[in-house]
């Protein structure tokens, strides 16, 4: 399958990148005759239907005619220009018509929408109707999902009509691989990017078309024609003498033509042959095994069945390729079954999802600047492909792939290359060549610097020009600046980038306050994959580089330990962590994740108990709490583990001798939670008597109280940066203090619950708030604004944990259930 993967690669960039050309260049050079002709035309139709008489039309033909006038200009000023122009159409004469305030694009949109509306009741679309392909009528596709923004892509395949003799020889239906491959595209696209989906949503309409109508260029000019104002794709596979043909048809919004290409064709009894080689030689290995068992030649025979009739013709073709034969004009009766069928199956699949996938990110990326989200399909295709060096090949296909479309940008929209490189950058992150990532990084900031007529990075640091180059940056540049921060501390200062990191952190660290007030561009988390296996409750979640690590009750009083690598949904304890004589309370892991610390409840007294999860053992108990354990956390100072723990009062103990050398003092009720300070000198306490306390861990001195929550502080964290303090509440508010002075900054009021839990993204721009009711809400930090709200689970949040790179959240909950939601 290797070699047909690699022949899909080389074929369809070249294919695919002519496709970004003209879904760019047909825009741009039909942009103001297509605004003109769609006003004059489609107004007329509409004011036709609200019974406007011919002598007002031509007063409204010469009002447009003048309006679009004001756009003859070449593409690049329209960019800057048409977003804020304005167009005002007067009353017109003997018309009641109210004035309307529109931009271009307003104006285009609405007109698409009318034209929608109109194309219905032209005279043509009952002929077409007779050649109609598809099942669903125009009606139904012009006026199917309404209310979305943006627009779906509507994504139709277009199955084989027939199948191999072959096949039908063994009872399989030429139907099957139009089920087989409609299921397979619907779960990919469901996925990745689903009818729902805020960013890149696809509307599959699997079954659509009609098996008994006809494949090629005029079923896809009738379908545009009535469906130019509907951006769509069509996968078309056909097989066609000896040979599976897989084309493509795309238009994107406002195009005026559409792409129809042939992706490849390839020989059909190849694939089917080497399907059967695969079974034979796998069969070979099974055979060798079955001898070394002591089994006869009969009941060997037996059990291979039509194995053993091909690899006899295996063997028998090496011997005469051999001996010089041509075998190709030589005939094999190979023994065909449904493992062969499913083979080819698996192989269009894999391409419709490729091509389907690939399609998608150029569309939004041409018509809405979205950045490509490749790691988030890529590896699930990457399951079925046994070979890594091909899933190598096709990564690094689509990386230059979506370089070269976002180069196809360059002249129309030069001021976004920048930042859609940084965002392609950004959605390579979690693949493990981290080379593509630099490449990337590196192009955007030398863009970012020629755009701004600024020197290179080298001559930025000889001439020492850093406060002179600040005062001209715009809230665009700083918003940049802190997109690129982000993706250079994802990748922790790897790929000797030290260099760009330095600039980057002195010029972010001089930005002023007020500067960047939106959130980083295009930022949407969505649901990734569902971990059901958890059988107790949740205590703790944390997240490294590579895994994560979960806690949870398997029996009352045992604690099992977790390990899950990425995308590996099975998943068995490490260890099981026995010797908890009451019920388990809370349990709290230490930042490198060795250390884990827990503690029950008794009618005698509370305990706490460290382990080692290195090994999996008790390491100690420590007592000194008379009332229930509600808080735990493990911080350093030094080289020394300390543990600070709460009840009504607060005790701090080092882990290294198991003594408790501090008690805090001061709340009046239990203490819920606990959070140190990223400099380890400063201690913040959630308390059930609705205050948040900030101690000093030098002095055990109460620094401060805040007050203004109406409810009992469930949780309290500590943004990475040191600067801001989040509480969550039983009130169903998060509040925000400056940690240094105490003063609340402002009150997220969102949730329609209590805040059982939160996290901070690493480089402090986003906030996860878990609640009650198993929503999440996703801020944007710097601003308190709300982002996004995540939905999925059944019960409470209770554990949050944000990968060290900032792309992935995990979410645990009472459910049962742990969530993993990625940043795209």
């Amino acid at each position: 399958m290797e070699q047909w993967f690699n022949l899909l690669i080389q074929v369809a960039k070249p294919v695919l990148t002519t496709l970004a050309y003209t879904g760019t260049n047909v825009f741009l050079n039909t942009f103001h005759k297509e605004i003109r002709e769609q006003q004059l035309e489609q107004t007329k139709l509409v004011f036709n239907a609200l019974g406007v008489r011919e002598n007002k039309i031509g007063k409204i033909n010469r009002v447009i005619k003048d309006i679009t006038s004001t756009i003859e200009l070449d593409y690049r000023e329209q960019l800057q220009q048409l977003p804020q122009k304005k167009i005002e159409r007067s009353r017109f004469a003997g018309a009641a018509a109210p004035q309307l305030l529109l931009s271009q694009d307003e104006l285009l949109l609405q007109l698409a929408q009318k034209a929608r509306e109109t194309t219905l009741k032209l005279p043509e679309i009952n002929k077409s109707l007779d050649y109609w392909p598809l099942r669903l009528l125009p009606h139904q596709l012009l006026c199917s999902s309404p209310g979305n923004d943006p627009a779906p892509l509507k994504i139709i395949i277009a199955s084989p009509q027939k199948i191999g003799k072959e096949f039908k020889s063994i009872g399989i239906e030429s139907s099957e691989i139009e089920q087989i491959l409609s299921q397979n595209l619907r779960e990919f696209l469901s996925h990745n990017y689903s009818l729902h989906s805020k960013i890149k949503p696809t509307e599959f309409l699997g079954g659509a078309w009609n098996s008994q109508n006809f494949y090629g260029e005029a079923s896809i000019r009738i379908l545009f024609d009535v469906l130019q104002t509907k951006p769509t794709l069509i996968l078309e596979t056909e097989i066609e003498s000896n040979f599976i043909i897989f084309r493509l048809a795309y238009w994107g919004t406002f195009q005026r033509k559409y792409c129809y290409e042939t992706i490849f064709k390839l020989p059909y009894k190849n694939l089917i042959e080497e399907s059967i080689k695969a079974r034979a030689l796998r069969w070979k290995v099974i055979h060798s095994k079955l001898l070394a068992l002591g089994k006869s030649t009969e009941e060997i025979e037996r059990l291979g069945g039509d194995n053993t009739i091909n690899l006899a013709l295996v063997e028998e073709v090496e011997k005469l390729q051999e001996a010089g034969i041509d075998t190709q004009e030589l005939i094999f009766p190979y023994q065909v079954n449904r493992q062969d069928f499913e083979y080819i199956c698996q192989f269009l699949s894999i391409c419709q999802c490729l091509v389907a996938g690939w399609i998608t990110d150029i569309h939004y990326l041409l018509d809405n600047d979205i950045s490509p989200h490749l790691p988030q399909w890529l590896p699930k295709l990457g399951s079925t492909i046994a070979a890594p060096e091909l899933l190598e090949a096709i990564t690094r296909a689509t990386v230059s792939l979506y370089q070269e479309v976002v180069k196809t940008l360059t002249d129309q929209r030069p001021q976004r290359i920048p930042i859609l490189t940084l965002k392609l950058a950004q959605s390579l992150i979690e693949l493990p060549d981290r080379s593509l990532v630099k490449k990337q990084i590196e192009y955007s900031f030398e863009i970012w610097l020629q755009q701004r007529q600024l020197p290179s990075l080298k001559e930025i640091e000889k001439l020492d020009i850093i406060d002179t180059i600040q005062d001209t940056f715009t809230t665009e540049d700083w918003q940049y600046l802190i997109d690129l921060k982000s993706c250079l501390s994802a990748l922790n200062a790897e790929l000797s980038m030290a260099s760009l990191q330095k600039l980057v952190d002195s010029l972010s660290g001089r930005m002023p306050a007020a500067k960047v007030t939106c959130p980083p561009t295009g930022a949407h988390f969505s649901l990734d994959y569902t971990v059901t296996e958890i059988a107790g409750k949740i205590f703790s979640l944390s997240i490294n580089s590579d895994s994560y690590q979960l806690v949870s009750e398997s029996e009352q009083s045992i604690l099992a330990l977790w390990h899950l690598k990425r995308r590996k949904v099975q998943l068995s304890p490490t260890h099981q962590l026995k010797g908890h004589a009451g019920k388990i309370a809370i349990v709290t892991l230490c930042p490198s994740g060795k250390i884990l610390a827990s503690s029950d409840t008794t009618a005698k007294r509370s305990e706490i108990k460290i382990w080692n999860l290195q090994t999996g053992k008790l390491e100690r108990s420590l007592f000194g709490h008379k009332q229930v354990i509600h808080s735990l956390v493990i911080y350093s100072a030094g080289d020394r583990p300390i543990l600070a723990s709460g009840s009504h009062k607060i005790k701090l103990w080092d882990l290294t001798t198991g003594e408790s050398w501090l008690t805090l003092f001061g709340h009046k009720e239990w203490v819920y939670s606990l959070a140190i300070s990223p400099d380890g000198q400063t201690l913040v306490s959630g308390s059930q008597d609705k205050s948040v306390r900030i101690w000093s861990l030098q002095t055990g001195e109460l620094l401060r109280t805040l007050v203004g929550h109406q409810g009992a502080v469930r949780i309290v964290a500590i943004a990475p940066d040191g600067n801001t303090i989040a509480s969550g509440s039983d009130d169903g508010t998060v509040k925000l203090w400056e940690l240094k002075t105490g003063k609340l900054r402002r009150t997220l009021a969102k949730h329609s619950s209590g805040v059982s839990t939160l996290a901070i993204a690493p480089d402090a721009q986003y906030l996860f708030s878990g609640s009650q009711d198993g929503k999440i809400n996703v801020w944007y930090l710097p601003t308190g604004e709300l982002l996004q709200t995540l939905l999925g689970h059944q019960q409470s949040v209770r554990a949050l944990a944000v990968h060290p790179n900032g792309s992935i959240l995990a979410s645990g909950s009472q459910d049962k259930t742990i969530k993993f939601w990625r940043i795209l």
